[in-house]
């Protein structure tokens, strides 16, 4: 196509019109998206404080919550253990086993030492001690070493979940509680302070509730209670398995334990019993036979006089007639 001199000229124009044109598009549009990043950037770092701000959290009291969430998450168990030792010396066992408790930072907390065939060094019964838990082992082994041990057994239970449950029951009550103390120092009304004192003592309630079960909990887990038995007598050692046979010979020696506490109180009460018989009898005695003399006088005082016998009518009157005449009459046959 042929253009003419004044097309020639034109086409240059628009052509560099064009290009202006779309170079000054592409800035715009990164110029624009570069405004629109920064705005965002700005708003999320802008939205970091004021989050923080409305939770009330500092950068070190998220540190120390990240912390807790970690703690909350190691496993938690209730460790328990018993043990039967044969001695040949029971006391002199029970002694160190106090020793012992004291050496690993524990205490006694039950002791039960009896004797069964009535001599004061046949001694038989268990001592129950608590440690801490990671002393367990270390302390069963020092046990052992007691004398022959009949039996052992350890146990454990695993409180992870409720730990980590009463934890997280306990944060949020307590965070209930501060938002009832933080109305309370709003409130202007008298029923409104009222109803939130109500209200917090509910919750202060709970929250104690809370923080006593949780104690319990690190008391279980950080000490581990032994129960440890002690008998010069291995059959005595062997009824603490269980069992039928285990479980009758138990409550027969019980019966018999019985019998002898009972004989035992007769025979301290029978003086007491022989003083009281030998006056209360004869009182007793002399009562009795009084209230029967009583009795028998006024039942003689009260009884009626037989009534004087009737005079008997003078002969040939006729009342003796009639007398005589009656069983006659009372013979003949009526017509």
């Amino acid at each position: 196509m042929h253009l003419t001199p004044r097309r020639q000229k034109i086409l240059p124009a628009l052509a560099l019109a064009a290009g202006l044109a779309l170079g000054l598009g592409a800035c715009g549009g990164s110029a624009g998206s570069s405004s629109a990043s920064g705005g965002v950037a700005q708003d999320s770092v802008g939205s970091a404080p004021r989050e923080a701000a409305g939770s009330g959290a500092s950068a070190p009291d998220a540190a120390k919550g990240g912390a807790g969430a970690v703690t909350a998450t190691e496993q938690k168990v209730i460790r328990r253990a018993d043990i039967s030792v044969l001695v040949k010396d029971v006391g002199a066992a029970a002694e160190k086993v106090r020793a012992m408790a004291t050496t690993a930072g524990g205490t006694v907390t039950n002791e039960m030492l009896s004797t069964y065939s009535g001599d004061s060094t046949d001694l038989s019964g268990s001592v129950t001690i608590s440690v801490p838990s990671d002393k367990l082992d270390d302390t069963m082994k020092r046990l052992a070493e007691l004398g022959d041990v009949v039996s052992r057994t350890t146990s454990s239970d695993d409180v992870t979940g409720q730990y980590v449950d009463t934890e997280s029951r306990l944060a949020t009550m307590r965070a209930s509680v501060d938002r009832v103390r933080g109305l309370m120092a709003q409130a202007t009304k008298i029923e409104d302070i009222v109803a939130l004192e109500s209200e917090l003592s509910r919750r202060q309630a709970d929250l104690e509730a809370l923080e006593a079960q949780l104690r319990s909990l690190k008391d279980q887990v950080a000490m581990s209670p032994i129960t440890v038995q002690l008998s010069a007598d291995r059959s005595q050692l062997a009824d603490s398995g269980g069992g039928f046979l285990s479980g009758l010979k138990a409550g027969w020696k019980a019966f018999t334990a019985s019998v002898v506490v009972l004989l035992t109180a007769l025979g301290a009460l029978l003086p007491f019993l022989v003083a009281i018989a030998v006056i209360v009898v004869p009182l007793v005695w002399f009562l009795r036979e009084r209230n029967r003399r009583r009795t028998a006088a006024y039942a003689a005082s009260v009884a009626p006089r037989p009534a004087a016998p009737m005079p008997a009518p003078p002969v040939g009157s006729a009342d003796s007639v009639a007398t005589a005449a009656d069983p006659a009459d009372a013979s003949e046959p009526k017509a």
